[in-house]
């Protein structure tokens, strides 16, 4: 049967393409939105003067991830700048190459290897809340963003940084993060050897990243010395080529430590933004952490028994998945759904749009925790739920962040509310991952854990 993608929905030509610029970069979610629920599962749209594609139903996202995923690499865009952060880390690379690295990285996130850091996860929520007084208004996400990343810091390297160094390296992140993210939304970029201030400001937090990966590269070279930390899991791996070489090491570390924090920290913040305009959800969870823990910090062993807070993480993702958008393009000219989609193209999936689908979920803009806990996930077309990706790409730290999310929002919750200040507004700002737009700025109000209540309260 004939194919062409002249035949495709959506808003292409040069004025189209240059609104659609403006559109995007002003709100990316949205303008996915509002593609989707205009032209439907599959759309072309120029961007500036270049054609992309978006598709937004199930089986065209399982066909592009998981059956001809063999098929697609990471664009062209998106390794040329984020090179500059991660080198050729997992994040970015492909082929075989990737496979390699896949393959010795992933004994370091088994589940039994995984449960070993959730005593980390909680004694640095435990630390983390020693600051917070009741009254106290904080800037939550960036709480969060120290406490993920001292998370991450500690399982990486196996000790923690001084507050001078974590800080260093947490403005190092949020440089990387403003200037990709800005990156992203144009059509022509300044190249990143030019000696702008802002390439010369990135540059300084690339430098501030490596010298601490390097050192502790260094040490354990030095030492041997293995103390269960990610690093080293790292460097001793091995298969029938050998082992990684610094720079290898180098580049999943730096990986890790960017997209291993700001990812659950921005779950987190959304998270407390969703249950401070939900009372009853908020009432709900503080009701089953009252029952199941009674005021005692979580274990690994009590996630099973806290249902409703899974289900709150769950729905945090799905309304506001941190990785909103990602980005494909065809190594050979490809047939989707009966088009021809010419190689070297960009396609785009957004799992910010599937999640807001009526057609898999009821009241799709609604928070509503408790669509999880009648295994919803059982009954959704695969792929209709997709916040850590999928098929062989499918993020390789998801355990860590699930388990990380839970005992966060476990160990805080117990003693606090954080309570939104009237009148405050909370949008989304669309940078590599979704943050709130502004910070999420919060006022701290203390609880005593009610001992006995049920949690169907």
């Amino acid at each position: 049967m004939p194919y062409s993608s002249r035949a495709l929905p959506g808003p292409c030509g040069l004025r189209a393409g240059w609104r659609n610029l403006r559109a995007l970069r002003a709100d990316l979610p949205g303008f996915l939105l509002e593609l989707a629920r205009t032209y439907g599962d599959f759309v072309q749209f120029d961007f500036g003067p270049f054609r992309s594609y978006f598709i937004n139903h199930p089986d065209l996202l399982h066909q592009v991830l998981v059956s001809d995923a063999s098929h697609y690499f990471k664009t062209k865009v998106t390794k040329a700048l984020l090179r500059p952060l991660l080198g050729e880390g997992l994040l970015i690379s492909d082929g075989d190459y990737w496979r390699r690295q896949r393959k010795l990285l992933q004994p370091a996130f088994h589940a039994a290897r995984i449960a070993a850091y959730a005593n980390i996860m909680v004694e640095c929520a435990q630390e983390a809340m020693r600051d917070w007084r009741p009254g106290q208004q904080r800037r939550v996400d960036h709480d969060m963003m120290t406490l993920t990343l001292e998370i991450v810091i500690r399982a990486l390297f196996g000790e923690a940084l001084s507050p001078a160094e974590r800080d260093a390296v947490g403005h190092a992140v949020d440089v990387g993060q403003k200037q990709v993210g800005d990156a992203f939304k144009m059509v022509f970029r300044v190249p990143t050897w030019l000696p702008t201030p802002a390439n010369l400001e990135l540059h300084r937090a690339v430098r501030v990243i490596d010298d601490l990966i390097d050192r502790f590269i260094t040490r354990y070279r030095q030492t041997g010395q293995d103390r269960g930390d990610l690093l080293a899991m790292m460097i001793a791996a091995v298969d029938e080529t050998g082992q990684m070489n610094n720079t290898q090491v180098r580049d999943e570390a730096f990986t890790l430590i960017v997209a291993g924090h700001e990812t659950t920290a921005n779950t987190l913040s959304w998270a407390w933004y969703l249950l401070a305009t939900h009372p009853q959800a908020e009432a709900r969870l503080h009701a089953e952490l009252d029952q199941v823990l009674g005021g005692r910090p979580p274990t690994m062993e009590d996630l099973s028994y806290l249902p409703y807070t899974e289900a709150v993480i769950k729905e945090t993702l799905r309304l506001y998945p941190a990785a909103y958008v990602t980005a494909r393009e065809p190594t050979t000219d490809v047939v989707l759904n009966g088009y021809r989609i010419p190689k070297g193209c960009t396609v785009l999936i957004s799992p910010y749009t599937v999640h807001r689908d009526p057609r898999w979920f009821e009241r799709p803009d609604a928070f509503v925790p408790e669509r999880w806990l009648d295994d919803l996930d059982k009954r959704l077309p695969r792929l209709a739920y997709l916040p850590f990706g999928a098929g062989p790409r499918v993020c390789i730290g998801n355990a860590f962040a699930m388990m990380e999310g839970r005992l966060i929002l476990a160990m805080l919750a117990q003693r606090f509310r954080l309570i939104l200040p009237p009148g405050q507004t909370v949008a989304t700002n669309p940078m590599v991952t979704l943050r709130p737009r502004g910070g999420l700025t919060m006022t701290v109000e203390s609880r005593t854990p009610q001992i006995g209540r049920s949690a169907t309260a």
